[in-house]
């Protein structure tokens, strides 16, 4: 905390002492557990320094001193994920230094093009840093604030990356690992700030919730310094509110019939909503993202194949998520068999769960990630990227071979993120990506036999039969669908990048308003929508937005 109000020269003094005394540490008799915790302490110090100083050599000092500390732990130790995070945190201090220098008065398309080559370049690196940084956060043994910031630092580097739902999730994940977090709640409003910029979405809600979370970093300055430093807490003292009047949460009615639903869907934020906290809406149909801007001068090219088949993703999403919640719904009273499961099972006397309930779960995670390889079936149609339908996958479709983003996809510059971030999510579904797990509990669930258990469990295997525990099966099932609702965001903001209006100019038909024509309320929507109006205008933001990059490391 000394070295956050330290000046460079400080900074750099400090490194060379840090790694002076590291030296003596290796050479010392002290027991190896003794060993790792000042290795530890030393590498901090070389790692922030360095990062500090964008003195690449110094942050490869310190997270090899953090290797050396980690050789003397063992996993059931916090200090052996602290000195994981160290390492993680080094990796992605290296890749940063690629990250393009804004100067100000720059727009996104002068910035945007370096971005997306500096994360291409280091994408071997950055998939081994986010599933660290995941791994970490989700360890039962890290301490809080391990955990913390490195759920904050994955918001960071996924947020590069236009990657801006699961970043949002995993700084309110930090948040969750340790409330004083305040750098956690300043990079929530930057990514919400820099998220009205793109005007695509609930603009008024998320200019209300970014209000929120400017008030939270001011209030946790004091944490802001803690988990990084002094000119971190200044910069977000610089964050001023909009006054937006937007809404914070609508859609969470206690009087509503399917309360417990709604209430469910936004604490796990599961809605297909362009609104990031809450619903979006009180009325009836909330699950209600979609393609907001088409462009044409005729009704064919007002209605493209693309429609309907986004309103087959949404189903099937909304089906996969019905049976997650009704699954966990009945795990949640008790692991009694639940009286509409006609089922007569057998005791095999194994600790083994078999029932409805457990196989909607694994149902709803395969479903869930189902709809992962059908997102990329829409792009591939709409996009005309002329791969086989029956070839296209979603891990391998948006790149070409040699690693770039797949061309046909790729509008322009200032327009590449969303094609990198669905390249990113690919990357992570890979057996070694932050994803693997779920990739491979759908594959098995997909092949082989597959159930839940509460002892004596075996994890996702390769064999005939995987014994899953319960928890874990839970854990899963949500994620699955908070990567797959990802997916679909960044679908739609993908086809966004191809219909702004300055690609447009002359003449065209407005996007027309319709309703699906068996929806017994769609009679009620337009005066609504109307009535909304005001309070989804896009706010006065007192000033330029800052680009993504600008996010800061714990």
């Amino acid at each position: 905390m000394a070295l956050g109000e330290a000046t460079g020269d400080a900074r750099r003094s400090s490194a060379v002492r840090a790694r002076e005394i590291a030296g003596a540490v290796i050479v010392s008799s002290h027991p190896d557990r003794a060993k790792a915790a000042l290795l530890f302490s030393a590498s901090s110090i070389v790692i922030n320094s360095g990062a500090h100083l964008n003195d690449a050599e110094s942050v490869k000092s310190g997270k090899l001193l953090a290797e050396k500390a980690l050789a003397m732990t063992t996993e059931d130790q916090p200090l052996h994920y602290q000195c994981r995070y160290n390492i993680a945190n080094a990796t992605s201090s290296l890749c940063d230094q690629d990250l393009p220098k804004i100067e100000s008065g720059t727009s996104r398309i002068d910035w945007e093009p370096e971005l997306v080559v500096s994360r291409l370049k280091n994408q071997a690196d950055l998939k081994e840093v986010r599933r660290e940084f995941f791994q970490i956060g989700q360890s039962s043994v890290a301490d809080g604030q391990t955990r913390s910031a490195a759920y904050c630092n994955l918001g960071n580097v996924l947020d590069h990356a236009g990657r801006w739902a699961e970043a949002y999730d995993f700084y309110l994940r930090a948040l969750e690992a340790d409330p004083r977090n305040g750098n956690a709640a300043g990079n929530l409003a930057q990514l919400l700030h820099t998220r009205i910029d793109t005007g695509i979405g609930q603009t008024g809600h998320i200019a209300a919730v970014y209000d929120k979370y400017v008030a939270l970093a001011h209030d946790l300055r004091d944490g802001t310094i803690e988990f990084a430093d002094a000119k971190v807490a200044e910069r977000w003292d610089l964050l001023t509110p909009t006054e937006s009047q937007g809404h914070l949460a609508h859609g969470l009615d206690p009087a509503a019939d399917d309360f417990e639903y709604r209430q469910w869907v936004a604490d796990l934020r599961l809605a297909l909503s362009p609104a990031v906290e809450g619903l979006g809406t009180d009325e009836l149909r909330w699950d209600s993202a979609t393609i907001e801007v088409l462009y044409g001068d005729s009704l064919d090219e007002m209605s493209p194949p693309i429609l309907g088949a986004m309103n087959v993703l949404k189903s099937d999403f909304l089906v996969s998520r019905r049976l997650a919640f009704d699954a966990i719904s009945q795990l949640t009273d008790d692991l009694a068999q639940p009286a509409d499961d006609s089922g007569s099972y057998v005791e095999t006397l194994d600790y083994s769960l078999y029932g409805i309930q457990y196989s909607k779960l694994l149902l709803a995670q395969r479903s869930a990630l189902d709809v992962l390889d059908k997102t990329a079936v829409v792009a591939n149609e709409h996009f005309k990227a002329g791969v086989i339908p029956s070839k296209v996958s979603f891990r391998s479709f948006w790149t070409e071979k040699a690693g770039e983003l797949r061309e046909p996809l790729v509008k322009g510059a200032g327009r590449s993120l969303p094609n990198l971030a669905l390249a990113e999510l690919a990357n992570d579904m890979a057996k070694d990506g932050m994803y693997a797990s779920s990739q491979a509990l759908r594959n098995a669930g997909t092949h082989r036999i597959v159930h839940a258990a509460l002892l004596a469990t075996t994890g996702v295997t390769q064999d005939s039969r995987s014994k899953i525990d319960l928890m874990e099966l839970v854990e899963s099932t949500i994620l699955a669908l908070q990567v797959t609702r990802s997916a679909y965001l960044y679908l739609i903001d993908l086809v966004a990048m191809w219909n702004h209006p300055d690609d447009h100019q002359g003449n065209y038909l407005p996007f027309p308003d319709v309703r699906y024509f068996n929806d017994p309320t769609a009679s009620q929507h337009v005066d609504q929508d109307d009535s909304q109006q005001d309070e989804c205008a896009p706010p006065n933001l007192h000033g330029q937005i800052r680009p993504a990059d600008l996010r800061e490391e714990t």
